[in-house]
């Protein structure tokens, strides 16, 4: 079997930075176009959220992105938004085949699709890992197994309140990265990272040498060079759509949303 394009990520000499999109938001065209600024753009991996009509786990501005991506798909009766999300990164692997793809989706649209028939649709179109928030480890041995089969990752995600133990248990059953949930809320830009959060990360990676990214509620360039020191990158969503949103929204041609992406990326670099 081929490797993981993820197995290769602790190789990296500088913090993994990953950046999320929502699928078919403000329409399926759109995310496309901006999905491919960011696979070119100086990011490491990209992750692309499929919509939810309940997505619990997501704060205001990605709730918003998904409920709009919902009411596009319905008014422009286009493809399910699995299968238009797996064809976006069929488009994106055309012209990349080096970077991480994820794939970000609550457990009820996989369920629906049918577990096998997504992991192999998964595989064929290019996607590296599947990020599942609302499934518990204690729950995950099946999906984990025929996304295994696939050669596709299962995300695992970890807490502030996961206790010692089960930090052990999760780490020596996940491939690709631990996700780390620096905030046990939603999803959202926040100002600070407690010292709770960096207590957890450097016990993590006392018990294991896979790599960390940190995610909820990281948005500035200051929070990276914290995570920096005990973490191996960070996971941005909010932040970025927060500043996308009036513009794409809009479509207001006059602005140049290659540009804006990218001064948002070198922001975050500096």
């Amino acid at each position: 079997m081929n490797t993981n394009r993820l197995d290769h990520i602790n190789n990296y000499k500088k913090s993994i930075l990953t950046l999320y999109l929502t699928s078919g938001y403000p329409d399926f065209n759109s995310s496309i176009e901006i999905a491919q600024i960011l696979i070119n753009s100086n990011i490491d991996i990209l992750e692309i959220g499929i919509p939810f009509s309940d997505p619990i786990a997501d704060g205001p501005t990605i709730q918003n992105t998904s409920f709009k991506a919902i009411e596009s798909k319905n008014k422009n009766n286009t493809k399910p938004i699995i299968d238009s999300t797996f064809e976006i990164v069929k488009t994106l692997r055309k012209t990349d085949m080096k970077k991480p793809i994820l794939v970000m989706s609550y457990l009820n649209p996989i369920y629906q699709f049918g577990i096998t028939k997504f992991s192999e649709n998964a595989m064929k179109a290019g996607v590296d890992g599947i990020v599942i928030p609302d499934l518990p480890f204690e729950q995950s041995k099946k999906i984990n197994q025929i996304l295994n089969n696939n050669n596709v990752y299962l995300i695992n995600m970890l807490t502030p309140a996961t206790s010692k133990a089960k930090i052990k248990e999760v780490t020596q059953n996940s491939k690709g990265f631990i996700y780390y949930v620096s905030s046990t809320g939603v999803t959202g830009s926040r100002d600070k990272l407690s010292s709770k959060n960096l207590e957890i990360i450097d016990i993590i990676k006392q018990t294991s040498s896979i790599p960390v990214l940190v995610g909820f509620g990281v948005s500035t360039n200051e929070h990276i060079k914290i995570i920096d020191k005990y973490a191996d990158g960070a996971i941005i969503a909010s932040a970025l759509i927060n500043k996308l949103s009036p513009i794409i929204e809009n479509k207001n041609k006059n602005d140049d949303i290659k540009a804006i992406i990218n001064n948002f990326i070198n922001n975050l670099r500096k």
